[in-house]
């Protein structure tokens, strides 16, 4: 298993983390914890997308990754 696959489950569990608990009811999805999760694990997941040369993938995630960046850097209403 090279070392961008080890990166794509971690990006996985990170987002699938986010994702449930954002679910259950135990975090926001306006939380920082909630965007810093989903911003590491979509990173991760479209860098290995980009590198194997799945397009798609790598399009969704780096646009997930980026408004979760934009929402982390956004100044509060």
């Amino acid at each position: 298993m090279d070392i961008t696959m080890i990166g794509a489950y971690v990006g996985m569990i990170f987002v699938l983390a986010a994702f449930s608990s954002e679910s259950r009811g135990m975090i926001s999805s306006r939380s920082s914890t909630y965007l810093v999760l989903m911003l590491i694990g979509e990173s991760l997941l479209t860098l290995r997308a980009y590198i194997t040369g799945e397009w798609p993938f790598a399009v969704l995630g780096g646009i997930w990754a980026f408004f979760a960046a934009y929402s982390i850097l956004r100044p509060p209403i």
